[in-house]
């Protein structure tokens, strides 16, 4: 690896020498069924230590996105399934990060005891190629929705990744993905010991606060992803998604706001198709493995807050929880005929809001449509546009509706103050 054809160790496939120095079965046979996630972190870790060590020999790994494709410096090896790795790199052009899932299992042996036949061999290679692609064509379908990992743009296409030259080249089935900010959830919440962990017996107010916080931007960027995946005929196949799936960047310690957050389902792979005209539902995300986990989490937490009977004798602990009531459908588990997906989600992003008679919403469009007709013709095209723009990233949860008024601001006042108020009330209902 730290020599030969190519130069600084292009020339060899670094990737068979992972394999024979970490591999997959010694994981898998020490695992039960119960720590199989542990045992694949493991795998993970001791790829990422061997690849270490092959680039303090002077090695430069790199593999292409064909025999003569873009190429990719590989940086590390983040996660590890059954069937693949996550590596992690830089498109030498541009220095951009990308993520590759690559199938790198080619044999039967790669994955079992023993040597396999020709034909087993086979099947191997022909399984994760068709896994590849099954999963390239889900992101294709999912690109540009909200809350999904995405395929790189410019590599979208590609179906491999070539390491090594000549008699050392080998072609991996891959999917190229933009690389992911943040860690899982599940590296995040303390399911088992719930707020504050397992070294946080009274978690302060304000650590509350930053972990419902987050629940809730997990919630809403789950919702506002599974209404994208229901768009295009796919939905969560009744286990996904799990907390593993869930990546999240935060701000520090004290967020207080669901927006201060960024989060994305970075799995494609449990989806299964949907008939598009199905209505959107959040029971998928509730009876998920994701949904039992912070349900886990808050029976966890709850004894911590001395909460007897709904209620907690700790004022600054209620004010926290009585700004994340809209969670309770979630928390609570309720059943399945609450939770249609728009009236969840609309309950997230905008909190309750009172029932109206058909007349009192056909009442609000009308005022609805008067208002955006006359902001038109006061505002004029630009700053019109600017106005829906900045509502429908309200609308997908980006921004939050003090995010919404306080931006608009800057394009309506001073002269058009009257029309700043109509919009916040119009806004909140």
């Amino acid at each position: 690896v730290r020599g030969g054809e190519g130069g600084e160790g292009e020339g060899s496939n670094w990737v068979s020498v992972l394999k024979e120095e970490v591999r997959f079965r010694t994981y898998i046979e020490l695992a039960d069924d119960d720590d199989e996630a542990e045992a694949l972190a493991a795998y993970a870790r001791d790829l990422s230590s061997a690849l270490d060590e092959l680039r303090e020999g002077g090695a430069r790994l790199a593999l292409r996105t064909g025999a003569r494709g873009a190429a990719v410096d590989v940086t590390g090896v983040s996660t590890a399934t059954a069937a693949g790795l996550t590596v992690e790199g830089t498109l030498r052009k541009s220095g951009r990060p990308v993520s590759v899932r690559l199938r790198h299992l080619t044999s039967y042996y790669d994955a079992e005891e023993h040597e396999g036949t020709a034909e087993q061999d086979a099947l191997i290679r022909s399984e994760m190629a068709s896994a590849a692609a099954e999963e390239r064509l889900r992101l294709q379908r999912l690109s540009g929705a909200a809350g999904w990992c995405q395929l790189v743009k410019e590599l979208g296409s590609e179906v491999e990744a070539a390491v090594g030259v000549g008699c050392e080249l080998t072609r991996y089935p891959a999917v190229y993905v933009d690389k992911i900010e943040g860690v899982p959830l599940s590296q995040l919440l303390d399911a088992g010991s719930g707020c504050g962990g397992e070294e946080d017996e009274t978690p302060s107010p304000e650590r509350l606060e930053h972990e419902m916080s987050m629940i809730k931007a997990v919630a809403t960027s789950c919702l506002l992803a599974m209404r994208g995946a229901a768009a295009v005929g796919l939905g969560f196949d009744g286990t996904a998604p799990f907390a593993e799936h869930v990546w999240v960047q935060g701000p520090p310690e004290g967020a207080r706001r669901a927006a201060d957050w960024s989060v994305v389902v970075g799995e494609v792979e449990p989806l299964e198709e949907r008939d598009p005209s199905e209505r959107f539902s959040a029971k998928d995300l509730v009876r998920s493995a994701l949904g039992e986990w912070l349900r886990e989490w808050w029976r966890s937490t709850a004894p911590k807050l001395s909460i007897v009977d709904g209620r907690t004798p700790h004022e600054g602990y209620a004010r926290v929880l009585g700004r994340y009531g809209v969670l309770n459908w979630l928390l609570f588990g309720w059943a399945d005929e609450q939770l249609d997906g728009e009236s969840i989600l609309q309950l997230v992003q905008h909190g309750p809001v009172s029932e109206r008679s058909a007349e009192e919403r056909e009442a609000a469009q009308r005022r609805w449509a008067a208002f955006t007709q006359e902001a038109f013709v006061r505002l004029g095209p630009r700053r019109f546009d600017e106005m829906n723009a900045q509502i429908g990233q309200m609308n997908d949860g980006e921004i939050s509706v003090d995010d919404l008024l306080a931006r608009a601001r800057y394009f309506m006042c001073p002269d058009n103050e009257d029309l700043h108020a109509a919009l916040g009330q119009m806004i909140r209902g």
